[in-house]
């Protein structure tokens, strides 16, 4: 883009003088000549490093020539064309620097001149007069060389404009129309007179109806139009804009475009507006959405810790207070995750984020924080009103629960604490520190209730989805007890043992109902999916402080004494005594119960089952304890 401007504005130093003007040229450097009774006039061209001589006064046996080149090395009018300013020199054998100028040694010993100027204020040359004499120049003189030296300006822009508007006229019937960037011409009312092919695409009207409207009627959007109209001011001043704002096209889409704009003499000589154009709309929206990314959570949409670290720096100067912290921390978020994927953890989330939402106002800014935690910035917001805020944030939340395919749901849970900023002085971040202080203590007192309701959730489920009823846990652990009793395990194992009997199955709440309750042979891949199950509870149990000592057990609960089961193949007394013991009241239990796929056994045909599969499933020397004590 900015090329096609160079190419429409052209380079002064191709402008050619017509002969004529410079014979006009010529009679005003006699008339200085004459005037200022001097040795000669100049004008000069400047072209670095060189004064190209293109007039010089006829009178008095001239010491330059029309044509000579002169090197500014020295020479009085390099003083000129350097600084852009007047020099005169009044006696230069004074002057240790002008009495070693190659004009002095030609016997030149006063000077003035002037620069001249194209209209763009690119340097054209200089315009002098030199005496022999040591001398003071008359105002009369200074006022006649000055005078002289605005004609010839006056020429220059003259022709420069001449050279504009006729590059343009080229340019736009061999060039423009075959641009890739769209291009328009326009008065100074906005009245649109040139467009190329790329304007109608840029704009999606047609080349007739753009030129027969003005920018206002078409491509300048109704809420923008007092800017247009400054800037077009602005331009007809002098001053060229490269800006990116938004437009409208035919349908009324929004979209952005690049600028150049500048002004230029029309034909008619009337000033007008060349615009060079670029559709940038992707470009911007691009940058939209990547500046919004950096600033917000993916998941919840929700400002993230980045953008609110920021806010909170600006925020410690310019908003009013007091002004109000939330850290809100979900509770169960790893247990959610584990027990039911990420999917449902990530839906969790999601809950949380809307309830923040909808309990706080616009102007509030919530941001995720962390994995599971929340920060909400309330200005203008005092000790009482937050209060009420966190009030209303609970209450949603004891009011909502996360809805599971299967039908099972689960409540959220969260802790909260608050900080209040009642003064200037005072510190977001130490503010923070004592929000989140405040609901550390709080999830102390709540975080292990969440947790066990999440696992009576899913033992619920569980009793819901198949045959885990808590008749055969309480069973199972009877008998358990029964069996550690016999070995002499002390109370807190068999305690442990009670657990485990309760939670062994948790994992299969992960499982659909259709697999755990299917009455035929399970295929590889149903069969691959129960498997799944112990290694799920050991996930769910390590989740919880109160339950994690058993994790292990519930984990090696389907290992074989023989190193053939599942999941780590574990052999003999590799496999935790209470999972050995598990296994072995577990396939009684199951074998004398009712079940889906089968009907139940009797007690001897149990026991029967459980000693041929001593030493290969089960722990033999536990079988014959086990054996023994329910035969008494």
């Amino acid at each position: 883009m900015d090329d096609i401007m160079e190419r429409l504005e052209m380079k002064s130093k191709k402008i050619e003088i017509p002969e004529k003007t410079k014979e006009q040229w010529q009679k005003l450097l006699e008339l200085l000549v004459e005037k200022a009774v001097v040795k000669d006039a100049l004008l000069t061209e400047y072209n670095q490093p060189f004064l190209r001589i293109i007039k010089v006064s006829e009178q008095g046996g001239n010491i330059f020539s029309e044509g000579d080149e002169l090197k500014l090395s020295g020479h009085y009018c390099q003083t000129v064309v350097e600084s852009q300013k007047k020099l005169e020199i009044n006696t230069a054998a004074e002057n240790q620097v002008w009495s070693k100028a190659p004009d002095f040694k030609l016997g030149l010993k006063s000077y003035l001149g002037f620069p001249v100027f194209w209209p763009t204020g690119e340097i054209f040359g200089t315009i002098c007069i030199h005496d022999t004499q040591e001398r003071e120049f008359d105002p009369a003189v200074k006022k006649q060389l000055q005078f002289t030296k605005d004609i010839i300006e006056d020429n220059l822009e003259i022709f420069y404009q001449n050279h504009l508007n006729n590059n343009i006229k080229q340019y736009y019937s061999k060039l423009i129309d075959i641009l890739p960037v769209g291009v328009m011409i326009e008065d100074k009312q906005g009245k649109i007179l040139k467009v190329n092919k790329a304007m109608e695409e840029i704009t999606g009207y047609s080349r007739e109806k753009l030129l027969n409207n003005t920018v206002f009627e078409t491509v300048v959007p109704e809420d923008y139009q007092e800017t247009a109209s400054e800037n077009i001011r602005r331009i007809l001043n002098g001053e060229v804009m490269v800006h990116e704002l938004p437009s409208a096209n035919k349908s009324g889409e929004e979209r952005f475009i690049r600028l150049q704009e500048r002004k230029i003499i029309l034909p008619n000589n009337e000033e007008g507006i060349v615009s060079i154009q670029s559709d940038i709309t992707d470009k911007i929206k691009s940058e939209e959405k990547i500046k919004y990314a950096s600033y917000h959570d993916s998941l919840t949409d929700l400002y993230n810790r980045s953008y609110l670290e920021k806010k909170i720096q600006n925020l410690n100067q310019e908003i009013k207070l007091p002004t109000a912290l939330i850290m809100a921390d979900l509770n169960g978020l790893k247990l959610v995750n584990d027990t039911y994927g990420h999917n449902e953890g990530d839906k969790l989330l999601q809950k949380m984020a809307g309830i923040l939402k909808e309990s706080c106002r616009d102007n509030d800014l919530i941001a995720r924080w962390g994995g599971d935690e929340f920060v909400i910035l309330l200005p203008e917001t005092g000790a009482e009103a937050v209060k009420k805020v966190v009030k209303r944030i609970n209450q949603k939340i004891s009011n909502t629960f996360l809805e599971f395919d299967d039908g099972g749901k689960l409540p959220l849970s969260a802790a909260l604490g608050y900080g209040v900023k009642k003064h200037y002085f005072e510190d977001f971040f130490d503010i923070l520190d004592e929000a989140e202080s405040q609901m550390y203590k709080n999830k102390l007192t709540e975080s292990r209730s969440i947790k066990s309701n999440i696992l009576n959730t899913l033992l619920k489920t569980l009793s819901e989805k198949s045959q885990e009823t808590s008749s055969h846990s309480n069973r199972m652990a009877d008998l358990a007890v029964k069996l550690a009793e016999e070995i002499d395990l002390s109370q807190n194992e068999i305690n442990k043992l009670t657990l485990i009997a309760k939670l062994h199955d948790i994992g299969k709440t992960v499982i659909s109902e259709k697999i755990l309750n299917k009455k035929g042979s399970l295929t590889e891949a149903e069969w691959k999916e129960i498997k799944s199950h112990p290694a799920v509870g050991h996930r769910i149990l390590n989740a919880t402080e109160e339950f994690s000592h058993i994790s292990e057990d519930v984990l090696s609960h389907h290992e074989r004494w023989d190193g053939s089961g599942y999941p780590r193949g574990l052999k003999e007394k590799e496999i935790p005594l209470l999972s050995r013991i598990i296994a072995i009241v577990d396939a009684y239990d199951v074998m004398t119960t009712d079940q889906i796929y089968k009907a139940s056994v009797s007690k001897r045909e149990a026991l029967e089952e459980i000693k041929k599969n001593a030493g290969s499933q089960f722990d033999p020397e536990l079988v014959h304890l086990f054996v023994n004590l329910m035969s008494d």
